[in-house]
């Protein structure tokens, strides 16, 4: 409970769950994001095999979008061509702690109506424009896997920052 409470105030969450691992956190963004069999999801073509797992199954196409030579992270620029009426959400992976272009990506995710879930798996610690990564996606994704910048050898943790899905995230859990 200490380590939930910590990190709820890092990162200033309305609700912070501790899972099992990363890939947990990203299976129950999934979950929370309510999408299932036929929606789609942006995510970079560069990426660790749980980020498409946990949308696969839950039967979810994944679209994947190229990355900028220079940061290894989506390319924010390619986004919006690639959102069709079956898009939900777009998944961002911050690459080895370096951040993705949060005010381009969203825009976009608001301007279309849809959900941000963030991997920062490898970015506690990391920011962008001073702010923690993982905190402004609707859901953001941590590791604390034995590789990673914190380690308790593994774990993880699901940031709930959309209030809207912080209910039903306490409820599932």
């Amino acid at each position: 409970h200490l380590g939930s409470e910590w990190l709820k105030g890092y990162g200033k969450s309305p609700e912070v769950l501790l899972t099992h691992s990363c890939t947990a956190a990203l299976e129950m963004a999934a979950i929370l994001a309510d999408i299932g069999e036929g929606d789609e999801i942006i995510m970079p073509s560069f990426t660790f095999v749980s980020n498409v797992n946990a949308f696969a199954l839950r039967c979810v196409l994944p679209v994947f979008v190229d990355i900028k030579a220079d940061t290894l992270n989506i390319d924010e620029a390619l986004i919006e061509q690639s959102i069709t009426t079956r898009t939900k959400a777009i998944v961002v992976v911050h690459y080895a702690g370096g951040s993705c272009n949060m005010d381009t990506i969203m825009q976009i995710a608001r301007s279309h109506n849809l959900l941000v879930i963030e991997d920062a798996a490898q970015a506690i610690g990391s920011s962008y424009k001073g702010r923690p990564l993982g905190t402004f996606g609707d859901l953001g994704c941590f590791s604390f896997h034995e590789t990673k910048n914190v380690s308790s050898g593994e774990g993880g943790a699901l940031f709930i920052n959309n209030e809207d899905l912080a209910e039903r995230a306490r409820i599932i859990r």
